[in-house]
C-alpha cells in the first residue's frame, strides 16, 4: 500500500500530511526542518498553522496512520473550494505569466457550480489573459492551499492543465482580478520571475519539467 502525502500551502509554506514521515524525509530531507506532529487531531492542525505563520519558519508535518483521519480534519477546519488553472506555452516555448498582488503566477479560478474541472481551468486562464484560441493539454498536476476570506476558512484544490497558446493573440490582464501584467516569457528568463512567484507555482512549473 503506497504512502499517502499531501502537500498544502499556507503562508507560502508547506504543511504536509503523511500516513508516513520516516519516508516523506527520506525522499525530502529539506522536511527535517520542520516542525513534526503525531495524530490527526484539531489541536494540531491549529499549532502547525501558528508555527507557519511565524518568520523563519520552513514548514510543518501531520503524521497519522489513516489517511481518512488527515482528510476528515482538514475538511472539518477548511471548506473545500475547487479551481482549475493553466500553464500556457505559445509556439516559440515561451511560458505565460501573471502579475498580481506583487507576485508572479500562473490564471487560475474558481470552478462555478456543475462546471468540468478542465474547461474551468481552459475559462479562468481565458478571462485572466484574453487568450481566445486555446488548446487543453494534459493534467500537470493538483496544488493545496489554505487561506481565510470573509473570515471563512479555505482550502482551495487547484488542478493545473498545460495549455497551448499564440503570442499573435493580443494579451489583456484582467484588472478586476488585480492583474497587473500578463506576458510571455522565455525559459531562459524565466529566473528572476520565478524568485517573485509563490512556492505552489514553482511546484507546477517544476513538475511540468519547466527549468530556470
Amino acid at each position: 500500500m503506497q504512502d499517502f502525502v499531501q502537500k498544502i500551502y499556507y503562508n507560502n509554506k508547506p504543511l504536509i500530511l503523511t500516513t508516513n514521515r520516516e519516508a516523506f524525509l527520506a525522499e525530502n530531507p529539506a522536511g527535517e526542518g520542520y516542525m513534526s506532529f503525531t495524530g490527526a487531531f484539531p489541536r494540531h492542525y491549529r499549532l502547525a498553522i501558528q508555527h507557519l505563520e511565524k518568520p523563519g519558519t520552513l514548514g510543518a508535518i501531520i503524521e497519522d496512520i489513516s489517511e481518512r483521519s488527515l482528510q476528515e480534519e482538514l475538511h472539518d477546519i477548511y471548506q473545500p473550494v475547487d479551481a482549475g488553472g493553466g500553464l500556457v506555452f505559445n509556439e516559440d516555448g515561451e511560458v505565460l505569466m501573471i502579475f498580481r498582488r506583487g507576485k508572479w503566477d500562473l490564471p487560475k479560478g474558481k470552478r462555478d457550480d456543475g462546471e468540468a474541472i478542465d474547461y474551468c481551468a481552459l475559462r479562468e486562464v481565458s478571462e485572466e489573459t484574453g487568450l481566445q484560441q486555446l488548446t487543453l493539454g494534459e493534467k500537470i498536476c493538483d496544488t493545496y492551499h489554505v487561506y481565510a476570506q470573509n473570515k471563512e476558512a479555505l482550502l482551495k484544490h487547484t488542478v493545473w492543465y498545460r495549455m497551448y497558446g499564440s503570442s499573435k493573440e493580443k494579451l489583456v490582464p484582467q484588472k478586476e482580478e488585480n492583474i497587473l501584467e500578463a506576458k510571455w516569457v522565455n525559459e531562459s528568463d524565466l529566473g528572476p520571475i520565478v524568485f517573485k512567484a509563490y512556492e505552489a507555482i514553482k511546484e507546477v512549473l517544476k513538475q511540468a519539467g519547466v527549468k530556470w
